[in-house]
């Protein structure tokens, strides 16, 4: 017996793909996911993000959605790794994430090519 079926509740279980062709997970894709759980026959098994041509399950989201306040800034900074920039950005990073009220999140792709 599963935890979900020995609950002594009527649930239904549902899921989905996302992330595929390692395609970010968007703010207008969660808004796709919960609209796809609060319809009356959910989808079991859908994609959100791709154009899914084989199972045709894929769901339509909208990718202009944006949920930053407009009192919030974002910066997006990218570095080649060979003239100094990816180390600069890690500590342009750690000074914003080390500062009163700002935050930061960073990641780093280093290739050998």
């Amino acid at each position: 017996m599963s935890a979900v079926a020995g609950s002594g509740r009527d649930i239904k279980v549902v899921g989905g793909r996302y992330g595929l062709s390692s395609k970010e997970f968007s703010p207008g894709m969660v808004k796709a996911v919960f609209d796809e759980l609060s319809a009356a026959a959910p989808r079991h098994g859908f994609t959100v993000g791709i154009d899914d041509d084989v199972t045709h399950l894929s769901l339509d989201y909208d990718a202009t959605l944006d949920v930053v306040p407009a009192d919030v800034a974002e910066c997006l900074f990218y570095g080649m790794g060979s003239d100094g920039t990816v180390g600069a950005t890690r500590q342009a990073a750690g000074i914003i994430g080390a500062t009163e009220g700002m935050y930061a999140q960073a990641y780093f792709h280093y290739s050998v090519k």
